[in-house]
C-alpha cells in the first residue's frame, strides 16, 4: 500500500505512480527525489521502514510528511480503491517473482524454515485477497506505537533530532 518510489524509478515510467508516498508524497514536494516504503519479514518479527531522499533543507519537512502519512493509514484515511490497487499490485509482484528460478528457490527455503513445508501460492493470493481497512490501519497503528528507529546519512544538520521525530507519532 505505502509503495512509492523516486523521481527516476528503474523498471520503466509508472512505476509505484499509484502507490500512497508517490502519490501523496512525491507528486507534491519536488525536493523529495526518493521515499519508498520496505520491509524485512522474520519468523516472529519484522522490519517496516520508510525510507526518504531529499534535499538537506527540506528534511525536516519531508520527515514530516511521512510522519504524517502513517498516521493518515493508521487514522483510517485509507479507502477501498486504495486498498484494491495495492491488493493487485502485491499479487503481481507475487506472481511476477515465480517466475525467477532463483526467488522461487530462496522462497521455498524461507517457507521451509518458516513453516516446515511449501505453502500453495493460491494460499498466499488468498491473504491478499482477505485484507482490510480495519487490518492496514491496525496494523500501521501498531507500527507507530513502538519505539522508532532512525538513521540518517548524508547532510544531515537539518535532520531533526530523534526526540523530535519520535514525538510525531505520540
Amino acid at each position: 500500500l505505502m509503495g512509492g518510489g523516486g523521481s527516476f524509478s528503474a523498471g520503466g515510467p509508472g512505476k509505484g505512480m499509484h502507490s500512497w508516498l508517490y502519490l501523496r508524497i512525491l507528486n507534491k514536494c519536488q525536493q523529495v527525489q526518493s521515499c519508498t516504503a520496505f520491509t524485512s519479514i522474520f519468523n516472529n518479527t519484522g522490519l517496516f521502514g520508510i525510507y526518504g531522499c531529499m534535499s538537506p533543507e527540506f528534511a525536516a519537512k519531508g520527515i514530516e510528511l511521512v510522519a504524517d502519512e502513517m498516521k493518515a493509514v493508521a487514522g483510517g484515511k485509507v479507502d477501498q480503491k486504495h486498498l484494491d490497487r495495492a491488493k493487485a499490485a502485491t499479487k503481481s509482484a507475487i506472481l511476477m517473482n515465480l517466475e525467477s528460478r532463483m526467488i522461487v528457490a530462496e522462497d521455498i527455503g524461507r517457507q521451509i524454515l518458516t513453516y516446515g513445508e511449501r505453502k500453495p501460492v493460491d494460499q498466499f493470493l488468498k491473504t491478499v485477497d482477505q485484507l482490510t481497512l480495519k487490518d492496514i490501519a491496525d496494523f500501521t497503528t501498531k507500527v507507530i506505537a513502538k519505539p522508532l528507529t532512525m538513521a540518517s546519512f548524508g547532510e544531515v544538520l537539518s535532520v531533526p533530532s530523534y526526540e523530535a521525530v519520535s514525538s510525531r507519532f505520540s
